[in-house]
């Protein structure tokens, strides 16, 4: 079997707190010289639950995503650039599992959100600018 590379659409379910939270990729391996490594850039997806604040810019129904079974939003604050080679050997270990890549249009949603959710970091911004 050859081993497992993160892709722009890909999605992962990766433990977060006491429970998993689908992550999007958002784009194929890129050298990032800031690490010195090939990245990703990674974005959480967290259900939206009543009477808490959240960053309404980007929500996702019930069934726009086959894991999905709450209204949920993208997460903007908390999006990373991970290592591409960590992302391989944790899907290969069983620690993140991967799911059904999101459609074109969640995907474009999800990108023209980081250009008006004022929750993105400096860091993150740069990134989209220079990689993406």
């Amino acid at each position: 079997m050859s081993p497992y590379v993160p892709c722009k659409r890909g999605t992962l379910l990766i433990l977060s707190g006491p429970v998993e939270h689908l992550h999007i990729v958002l784009n194929d391996p890129v050298y990032y010289p800031e690490a010195a490594y090939e990245g990703c850039l990674l974005v959480n997806i967290s259900s939206v639950r009543p009477g808490r604040r959240f960053d309404s810019t980007c929500i996702f129904e019930v069934g726009e995503h086959s894991f999905l079974t709450k209204q949920s939003y993208v997460v903007y604050k908390d999006a990373v650039v991970k290592s591409a080679q960590d992302i391989s050997t944790y899907v290969e270990t069983g620690e993140f599992s991967t799911r059904q890549p999101v459609s074109e249009e969640l995907f474009d949603r999800i990108m023209h959100g980081f250009s008006v959710s004022s929750r993105v970091t400096p860091k993150i911004k740069r990134f989209i600018k220079n990689y993406i």
